[in-house]
């Protein structure tokens, strides 16, 4: 009865829904003559194109036999990235190393800010899409001598060379880039009306802007690179949040300046402060900054920063104003500066003061703060990284200033201010480093201890900590033949004075991932290798339960105090053969409360989870997913199931022309058949790329793409008589140029 009202109020006026019918018709056509002539061109194009080339990573240690730990190495990309492909991830061994580097249009360079950790491991370049999958692109091997292993060999006495000229010594480049785009949505179709899109129709351009300079010489260098932004649609402008319809329709996203005279740096721009964790934790603003090698051993850094992220030309240096402002600096002391990072002692101070006011990208309310403090820092590590050290200590003084504009006139109890102290230890152990045990195969065992205790009401205007906490965690990381395993136990309380009025929170979670490569387990020869999975399995169990029943508090029993155990255990199996893969989840998790009188109120939920992908040819792509949960809430007995089936194929027709489909479908309800959920998405999009690249014009590379997508969505819910149905396609269409 309630699905019948609701197809007739949906289709009362017959005549629209004809309307809207005979549209999607035109659409439809439209739709197949433009696919069809856009692919018999692609099936002509010019010689004068060339295929846009692969993404590769060329390092400038690549061939020497090791490099030193305070070296300055670099990787070049072959092409810059486009907009819309996602960034660059480095990893050494198995540390995320990319904020330690410099990022330009193409070349990254190691900042050497930390010396880079000794032995030999893998520098591992990924490109992180948008939709965070992580693709490597190259794997380069980085051996990285330590001070007890580097031989000098002696030569031949033979006539010095003579030394070079200024002018050989000098490198200068200029990489400027430019990026035109235009988007437009050529037509749509929706139902009901409340589902049309704000925009139903439009075209819209964009650029993006980056120039770049570097200069080097014998003893200095610089670096100059200023990003810039635009878009013809007001809302999409980098201001618009901030500014409303008087943001600029170009404005300058970011922007570093970077001159270096031996040891001593200044920057200007938009840069990144501080290693201290509770006082100021690289904190991202414009501002300045200035490193000065005093002596040897000792280095001091200042920085003067605003107080939020900003962007555009306005407050260029981002010191307008005076009462919005962090002012940092760290005085840094190298016990052996033959052996930088063997032991380090770093001190810190802080002066910020922030005005109500919000990042750029933010609309949350501020209040105005006042912080001021000092940090105390070692840094200490053993010959060949056997044992690491980093432990801190903080004390911070925090205000909240009286504001007029949130107080509104009432009488409100002004803040007293804080002095908290806050404290943390970080202990690594590498008890086995690589020991042979036999046939070609080595173990390594590594055991971390982290401590941290942050006092009540702690804060710092520069740093982002939770107050209130002690913590202790315990880790171990054992590879044994191929085969990984960690195992890890936290237990964290807060409420540390101890008031009985509040409810002292407790926290204890352990977990065991175990990963194993099977075909090297088993053995490294034979054709039934190739059908080992390399498996994995994770278990994981966290328990948060009150200590007590707080006296004066407004609890009443001790139902009321919570007390659950959760549990999440993850099965996954993959195989890998030349042309197919195949990939097969199991994740199974419970929430266990233990309250009085709530014991039956536990959650249950299963899922199993198959990929297959399939490569028939170098030009085609075939992935194929699916999976299954099962949600059960055990004290109403309700079952909830869900299913999910996708499709996703990519056709590389040429070397510049690509065709990409994806379908996935949703099915959803309950056991009693109280709700059921319906949801289809469809996407098909044929893309044309090609670059230009002849002297003497500068180098073009554009790319051309026309996308159809389609959405359906249907909704029951019989208990509250809903039955909504909405659909929504589009046809949209882009080009971009990007020269130089």
């Amino acid at each position: 009865m309630v699905e019948r009202l609701t197809n007739r109020c949906c289709f009362k006026d017959s005549r629209s829904a004809f309307q809207v019918a005979a549209q999607w018709r035109q659409i439809r056509c439209f739709a197949v003559i433009a696919i069809i002539a856009l692919l018999s061109v692609s099936r002509f194009e010019s010689y004068a194109f060339s295929q846009s080339p692969e993404l590769t990573v060329a390092a400038s240690f690549q061939g020497a036999e090791s490099v030193e730990a305070q070296e300055r190495i670099s990787l070049r990309l072959s092409r810059a990235l486009e907009h819309n492909e996602g960034r660059i991830a480095i990893l050494i061994g198995g540390t995320d190393v990319t904020r330690l580097f410099g990022i330009g249009v193409t070349d990254y360079v190691y900042e050497v800010s930390l010396p880079l950790p000794t032995g030999e491991n893998p520098l591992t370049v990924y490109l992180v899409t948008p939709e965070n999958e992580w693709r490597q692109i190259a794997s380069i091997p980085l051996r990285v001598a330590s001070a007890a292993t580097t031989t000098i060999t002696a030569l031949p006495a033979t006539d010095p060379p003579a030394a070079p000229s200024a002018e050989s010594n000098r490198k200068t480049s200029f990489i400027p880039s430019l990026t035109l785009g235009l988007k437009s949505q050529a037509a749509q179709a929706h139902f009901p009306d409340s589902n049309a899109p704000q925009r139903e129709r439009f075209t819209d351009f964009t650029m993006q802007g980056s120039l770049r300079t570097e200069m080097a010489g014998a003893d200095y260098s610089s670096q100059l690179q200023f990003d810039v932004a635009g878009s013809s649609y007001r809302s999409e402008a980098l201001r618009f949040g901030e500014l409303g319809e008087n943001a600029p329709l170009i404005d300058l996203s970011s922007y570093l300046m970077q001159f270096q005279v031996r040891r001593a740096k200044f920057r200007v721009g938009h840069i990144s402060f501080g290693s201290s964790r509770h006082l100021i934790n690289s904190f991202s603003s414009r501002g300045i900054s200035l490193t000065l090698p005093v002596t040897k051993r000792t280095d001091v850094s200042l920085s003067a920063l605003n107080g939020t992220s900003v962007i555009g030309w306005d407050n260029f240096v981002g010191l307008n104003r005076r009462k919005h402002q962090v002012l940092a600096g760290t005085l840094g002391f190298e016990m052996s500066p033959e052996t930088p990072g063997r032991l380090r002692i770093e001190s810190g101070f802080l002066h910020g003061s922030l005005l109500p006011i919000s990042n750029f990208n933010q609309g949350n309310i501020t209040d105005a703060e006042q912080s001021k403090g000092f940090s105390f820092r070692v840094i200490a590590a053993a010959p060949n990284d056997r044992f690491r050290l980093d432990a801190g200590f903080t004390r911070s003084r925090f205000n909240n200033a009286n504001d007029p504009a949130l107080n509104q006139s009432f009488d409100v109890v002004s803040v007293r201010e804080t002095t908290r102290n806050a404290r943390y230890l970080n202990a690594t152990a590498n008890l086995l480093d690589n020991v042979s045990i036999g046939a070609g195969r080595k173990a390594s065992f590594a055991f971390t201890f982290q401590h941290e205790t942050i006092d009540p009401l702690f804060r710092s205007v520069a740093s982002y900590n939770q107050a209130d906490r002690f913590q202790n965690q315990f880790e171990a990381v054992a590879s044994v033949a191929g085969v990984t395993a960690t195992a890890s136990h936290l237990r964290l309380n807060d409420n540390l004075d101890d008031i009985p009025s509040i409810l002292k929170t407790l926290t204890r979670r352990t977990s065991v991932l175990v990963g194993a490569p099977l075909a090297s387990v088993f053995g490294s020869t034979g054709k039934g290798l190739a059908w080992w999975p390399r498996v994995s399995y994770g278990y994981e169990q966290t328990h948060q339960f009150g200590a007590g029943l707080p006296t004066n508090s407004g609890f009443d029993n001790l139902n009321q105090v919570p007390d659950q155990i959760s549990t999440n255990q993850t099965a996954l199996a993959d195989w890998q053969f030349q042309q197919v893969r195949f990939g097969y989840r199991l994740n199974r998790s419970f929430q266990d409360n233990q309250q009085p009188g709530r014991e039956l109120d536990d959650l249950s939920n299963l899922i199993n989870a198959f990929t297959v992908g399939f490569t028939p040819h170098q030009a085609i792509d075939l992935n194929v997913e699916a999976s299954g949960e099962r949600a059960e809430n055990l004290a109403t007995r309700r079952v909830d199931r869900t299913k999910r089936a996708g499709v996703n194929a990519n056709w590389r027709m040429t070397n510049n022309s690509t065709i990409g489909a994806t379908l996935s479908a949703l099915f959803a309800g309950d056991g009693l058949n109280l709700s059921k959920n319906r949801n289809a998405e469809f996407d098909l999009q044929w893309s044309y790329r090609f670059v230009k690249e002849r002297d003497p014009y500068p180098k073009v590379q554009g790319q051309f793409f026309i996308r159809y997508a389609n959405r359906y969505s249907r909704g029951l819910d019989r208990v509250f008589g809903l039955n909504n149905l909405t659909k929504l396609q589009t046809l949209n269409l882009g080009v971009s140029f990007t020269f130089f």
